[in-house]
């Protein structure tokens, strides 16, 4: 058997993907899995025992109709028994029809039978949508029941040596290491800067440990904007310029870290994937139980403005309330929260 699993765009749907690799292939060893994602997305899965080739899905190339036929005629040519479309849009249905595997499955919408075989229907409403709704389409294709399956990412022991390296280098070993995701991908993602201060104010005071800054390479105006804003405790306390080469680098420093705070975002999934403990800060709009997994554990703890605020959203998805992010996330006031991060810290200071 020969299964292709198609997941475009986000690092943290191509990581939560990964238990689609890994529940089909436990059960069918001798499968060969191919998983087609983007360049920029690889770290993610690199070394992942469960995937035998990875593909790339590149803009340029595959651009337009006729890229995507393209792409198709191109996975005709591999022979696939099975290819399961995550992504679920024209950018995906198309090749995943032209494949022509005898099963296409994926999520169930109006057109979408169109181009598929068999379509599957998420529970939106159980604990860890994301993890579930990608379980369901591995049983799916597979007929069979499979038993509970998280992301893990697969570093070399090289990597962790390397990265221990680097830690002992610039940072105090005999110190708790905490990583801050101190902005998300956009304005609509991020505690606002005066929030976020007071976060790391509300840490510093807490343990004596050390905050190190993640973020992009085109945010570091804002994050420091937001270390300006922090009193001189914590500014002591933070590590503004640690440097790693790549998101391979990036991913082993994360795993000898103790902890991950802030937005939520690929960072607090990837955290999850090395068994690092988070406390994740949601933005108003985003579904909270899409991505909560392991909280059961007691190693994860979220924060939404739901929590504190239910009657806001009416019983309705927060996605409805989109165009409300900046405006809500003013009344997510960190002391809401105040003694629910306070437990945390201590917790992972012990």
């Amino acid at each position: 058997m020969k299964v292709l699993v198609i997941q475009i765009k986000m690092i943290g749907d191509v990581l939560a993907s990964t238990v689609i690799c890994e529940a089909i292939k436990k059960q069918h060893p001798n499968c060969e899995v191919h998983y087609l994602i983007q360049k920029n997305t690889f770290p993610v899965v690199e070394n992942n025992p469960f995937i035998d080739k990875v593909l790339f899905f590149e803009e340029d190339k595959y651009k337009g109709l006729s890229g995507l036929f393209r792409l198709g005629t191109e996975l005709k040519l591999e022979k696939y028994d099975t290819v399961i479309d995550v992504y679920g849009k024209f950018q995906s249905l198309i090749p995943t029809y032209l494949s022509g595997a005898k099963k296409r499955i994926g999520t169930y919408k109006w057109y979408s039978k169109l181009f598929l075989t068999e379509t599957v229907i998420p529970d939106t409403e159980c604990n860890g949508t994301a993890n579930a709704f990608r379980i369901l389409l591995a049983k799916t294709a597979i007929k069979k029941d499979i038993p509970q399956i998280f992301p893990k990412i697969h570093l070399t022991p090289s990597e962790i040596e390397n990265a221990k390296n680097q830690i002992a280098s610039q940072l105090d070993v005999s110190k708790k290491i905490v990583m801050i995701s101190v902005l998300g991908s956009g304005k609509n993602k991020s505690l606002p800067n005066a929030y976020m201060a007071e976060v790391l104010n509300k840490i510093a005071s807490t343990a004596d440990v050390q905050l190190v800054f993640n973020y992009m390479p085109n945010q570091q105006e804002e994050a420091k904007a937001i270390f300006n804003l922090c009193d001189a405790n914590a500014q002591s306390k933070i590590v503004f310029d640690f440097y790693v080469k790549g998101l391979r680098g990036f991913l082993a420093v994360l795993s000898q870290c103790d902890a991950l705070v802030g937005n939520e975002g690929g960072a607090t999934n990837m955290s999850k994937a090395l068994n690092i403990p988070t406390f994740t800060i949601y933005a108003p709009w985003i579904n909270r139980t899409s991505w909560n997994i392991f909280e059961e554990t007691g190693l994860h703890e979220i924060v939404h403005l739901s929590d504190y605020f239910p009657d806001l959203y009416k019983n309705k998805h927060p996605k409805n309330f989109k165009e409300k992010a900046l405006e809500w996330y003013d009344k997510l006031n960190p002391e809401l929260f105040a003694d629910k991060l306070q437990q945390f810290v201590k917790k992972i200071s012990q």
